[in-house]
């Protein structure tokens, strides 16, 4: 039943909203009507995370609200993050990746319920200032949809299987799950991953919340197939998750290759070089103009 209701919301996004119409039309400049909340996890990492931080206030607006969920970080304080934030959660023992996702969603249907749109995603990704233009659009489309999608702006090499593919299209991809660095949900997502927290809180410990949590919602995920993210894992003196840290000699640029964005757009493919040199000691990346 899953795979023959993706593919009539699938029709549905293509014939009658015309998903592929919107394909590259960025609206600069222009938020949109949907109010967000970017949950951004932290934890250590401290340079990555100022690039990161950096690149992220090009989209700080008052229907932007950037929170940092912080995992008992010992690289930094609290006053570090809430410089370039709206809203600091820092947790006082160190919990995972888990908690703090689950955090974050209790948060905000509880906490930002004038808000549509929640954006989770980590400290070590750079973004395109369009993307909020772009989950804005994605959104939209999906209005009339009985069953939206939960929408990931990323799409990386590592995450390209072809057994994850339900569908395709020159504009996007439906898949079963998404890389947790960029998931967005509406409220009625949300509010359904808290209901099944609630029955299942076992959930907000077991590793691999990317797909237990949305798995709740028993729809797949529709990704662009331009990636409005880069996903750089490590540090200069700290290995990422997904990552190790070979230093900063020639060697360690194998490092950023395993998760490496698909399809970058070109404010990417100009960045991705300057972040790596900034990362190695190598250089300092420019702020977005």
């Amino acid at each position: 039943m899953l795979i023959r209701s993706v593919f009539v919301e699938v029709a549905f996004l293509r014939g009658v909203m015309g998903l592929d119409s919107f394909a590259g039309q960025h609206q600069k400049g222009a938020m949109g009507a949907y109010k967000i909340v970017i949950a951004l996890s932290t934890y250590n990492r401290p340079l990555v995370t100022q690039i990161c931080l950096r690149s992220l206030q090009a989209v700080r607006s008052p229907e932007v609200w950037l929170v940092a969920y912080d995992d008992a970080s010992t690289a930094y304080d609290r006053d570090f993050l809430a410089a370039s934030c709206d809203e600091v959660v820092r947790f006082h023992r160190n919990g995972g990746i888990e908690r703090s996702r689950a955090r974050a969603l209790r948060d905000f249907v509880h906490r930002f319920q004038d808000y549509d749109l929640l954006y989770l995603t980590d400290n070590d990704t750079v973004h395109d200032p369009v993307f909020v233009s772009q989950l804005n659009q994605f959104f939209r489309v999906q209005a009339a949809a009985e069953k939206p999608f939960p929408v990931c702006l990323y799409n990386s090499r590592f995450h390209a299987q072809a057994s994850n593919l339900l569908s395709e299209t020159k504009s996007f991809l439906v898949r079963k799950t998404a890389p947790g660095v960029s998931h967005c949900y509406n409220r009625a997502m949300a509010e359904t991953i808290v209901r099944g927290l609630d029955q299942r809180p076992d959930l907000e410990t077991i590793y691999g919340w990317d797909y237990y949590l949305p798995s709740l919602l028993g729809v797949p995920f529709l990704q662009s197939r331009t990636s409005y993210l880069e996903h750089f894992a490590r540090d200069r003196d700290e290995a990422g998750l997904h990552s190790k840290n070979s230093g900063t000699g020639p060697a360690a640029i194998s490092d950023f290759d395993r998760d490496r964005a698909l399809f970058p757009t070109p404010f990417l493919e100009q960045i991705r070089p300057e972040v790596i040199a900034e990362i190695l000691g190598r250089g300092e990346v420019k702020p977005p103009s």
